[in-house]
């Protein structure tokens, strides 16, 4: 059967829609697959690092790209100070990342995260922790924070000791654990099987670079489907054409 053509009728209001949502829709895409690549390459980082042997903590630059970095060191950790950081979960359970100060032989003070404990019954329940050695060798990755924290509340540490913590601000941690000298700017994940480690559940990544390319194609999609909805809401056939 033959059908009339169709031909373009302006309508302001709807074209209005489509030049604000096209953009947005192909900007969310965009910045999909840039994510992609980060994570692509957070993990050629991350495995490339694994392959190296531990460096000596003392002869690496904090300027540096450290990421992932295998060092080793030596020191006396301070077991009074305890610092619990909030809301990691492992398996489905809530619980605490174990991070203390360690005094290295040349001075420096670390943090040294030991991994995840189990919240107790109620939040008001802390775990206990055994104390390390007063000298211990660790070995273990630098890690670099990524972003800044998200905070649920104003208050970032809790009274007593161990401290309940929202996020990790080594400054202020130094600052609550009476401790002085140079501190290094980054927390150091001990290796497993190290002494004194915990469960180790630190995910490297929340989401796979195949997931974002995955919402990539969707916002694509969106705006794809987008382009056709106007397209055809934007037509109509000829007026007095015959049938």
């Amino acid at each position: 059967m033959w059908q009339r053509p169709r031909h373009y009728h302006f309508d302001w209001k709807l074209t209005l829609l489509y030049l604000l949502l096209l953009p947005l829709l192909l900007r969310l895409g965009f910045w999909q697959l840039a994510r992609e690549q980060e994570k692509l390459a957070l993990l050629a980082v991350y495995e490339s690092r694994q392959q190296q042997a531990p460096a000596p903590l003392e002869t690496l630059n904090p300027a540096d790209d450290l990421q992932y970095r295998q060092v080793r060191l030596s020191g006396a950790p301070d077991n009074a100070h305890l610092f619990l950081l909030d809301n990691r979960l492992y398996q489905g359970r809530a619980g605490y990342e174990v991070l203390q100060a360690l005094r290295a032989d040349d001075g420096l003070l670390v943090f040294i995260n030991r991994g995840w404990v189990s919240q107790g019954a109620t939040r008001a329940d802390l775990p206990e922790i055994a104390p390390l050695p007063a000298r211990l060798q660790v070995q273990g990755s630098i890690y670099v924070p990524v972003g800044e924290p998200v905070l649920l509340s104003d208050e970032l540490m809790s009274a007593g000791w161990p401290k309940v913590i929202e996020a990790l601000q080594l400054e202020e941690m130094q600052r609550v654990a009476e401790l002085d000298g140079t501190l290094f700017p980054y927390t150091l994940r001990l290796a497993e099987g190290a002494e004194g480690a915990l469960i180790r559940a630190w995910p490297l990544i929340n989401l796979s670079p195949a997931m974002h390319r995955g919402y990539a194609v969707q916002w694509f999609a969106m705006a794809l489907a987008l382009s056709l909805l106007y397209l055809y809401y934007s037509t109509r056939p000829q007026d007095g054409a015959d049938a």
